[in-house]
């Protein structure tokens, strides 16, 4: 039995490919693509970071923008201020009384005409009752229209205003104790108005401020939203 040479390949060792195919050579890699030059800018690699901006650590925080101040926001002035405004004459301040007491005399005469309307009749024994809702309408009719806009319907009637003597609004104290000089002056027949031929009126002593003339508006200015 003969032996096969020892520089004879093996069965195992012969290339799984045909002998007569050639070895493929593989390509060769590609270059990277070159990003073109702009105008004005350098032809070679540019550094990561410029000179003058060293690169920040990692750890430390970035630097924060300071933030642009405010702008104070300008509003028209439709009203001059109350220090400038003069003193109600005591015809305005019985004009503004009189409208008031107009608007009271319509809610009595619309209660009796739906008194009379229901076929019922007011006996003596009801009238507290029916002075007490009145009052309460006086009230509220009073305090409220001056703690929030400082006038009375009557009072936009006669052009006045009423302020603190800060010249600020007036407190729901202040509107009280001028509703209640009001019913003192209205008890001794408007008396104790006189004492607003000196600038001030009893009512205004009572509660601590002054009435106004109101200022109207211009005309070129701008009408509230």
């Amino acid at each position: 039995m003969s032996h096969p040479a020892p520089d004879e390949p093996g069965l195992f060792d012969l290339p799984l490919r045909p002998l007569d195919e050639p070895e493929r050579e593989s390509p060769p890699p590609r270059p990277a693509p070159r990003r073109p030059a702009r105008s004005g800018e350098p032809s070679g690699s540019l550094p990561l970071f410029p000179a003058d901006e060293p690169p920040a650590s990692p750890g430390a925080p970035a630097a924060a923008a300071p933030a642009p101040a405010p702008r104070p926001v300008e509003r028209p002035q439709l009203l001059p201020p109350p220090a400038e405004l003069p003193a109600a004459p005591l015809a305005a301040r019985a004009k503004a009384a009189g409208g008031n007491l107009l608007v009271l005399a319509a809610v009595v005469a619309v209660q009796l005409l739906g008194v009379e309307r229901l076929g019922a009749t007011l006996r003596v024994a009801d009238w507290p009752a029916y002075l007490a809702f009145l009052l309460a309408f006086s009230f509220l009719y009073s305090v409220i229209p001056l703690a929030f806009w400082g006038q009375t319907p009557g009072m936009v009637w006669a052009g006045i205003v009423a302020r603190n003597l800060d010249d600020g609004p007036l407190a729901f104290g202040q509107t009280a104790r001028r509703w209640l000089g009001g019913l003192l002056s209205c008890a001794l027949l408007g008396l104790p108005a006189l004492g607003a031929l000196g600038g001030r009126s009893f009512v205004d002593w009572l509660s601590g401020s002054h009435t106004l003339r109101a200022a109207p508006l211009p005309a070129d200015a701008p009408q509230p939203a």
